[in-house]
């Protein structure tokens, strides 16, 4: 008779499960191809959480294609679409009742790049200031950096979401 050890054994099937998913084919209908235009977003519903402790959370999210969507709305597609979308609703939102939201949250949808996360990043930190100035400017007729110290932790305590780093 003809014994095999566990390590034996664990090895063959091992080895006959590697040559059944190596031989097996795959249909071409369910493999996108890298120069597939017509290859779509990964569109899950992000899970985006509990209920925040502040129910003025503003949520940005973004697919795996980079779509963008701000307040449920997308963003068209451009350079600084995305900065000129961001400072409209807080510049609107500031006009309209004098408050902005209290907290900036991103929500990934599949696989976004590090690369297009941290251009995201950067334009918020320009809407941030150019915001900044113009509350400034509006209320102490200065840009913000040239206001008191006081009248800047004023503007912290007042709009947390323009002072916020994290993300």
């Amino acid at each position: 008779m003809f014994f095999l050890t566990s390590r034996q054994v664990i090895f063959t099937f091992c080895a006959g499960l590697l040559f059944t998913a190596c031989t097996h084919s795959t249909s071409n209908k369910n493999v996108i191809q890298a120069t597939d235009t017509n290859a779509s977003a990964v569109t899950a519903v992000p899970d985006l959480g509990n209920t925040p402790a502040v129910p003025d959370t503003q949520f940005i999210v973004v697919d795996s294609m980079v779509n963008i969507k701000v307040n449920d709305q997308a963003v068209p597609r451009g350079q600084h679409s995305f900065d000129s979308a961001l400072i409209t609703y807080w510049t609107d939102c500031y006009k309209s009742n004098g408050k902005l939201p209290a907290y900036l949250r991103f929500k990934y949808q599949g696989t976004v790049m590090m690369g297009a996360r941290g251009n995201l990043m950067d334009a918020v930190v320009r809407v941030q200031d150019s915001v900044k100035d113009h509350i400034a400017r509006d209320k102490f007729l200065q840009e913000f950096h040239k206001i008191d110290p006081q009248h800047q932790k004023e503007l912290e305590k007042l709009y947390p979401v323009l002072f916020q780093r994290r993300l």
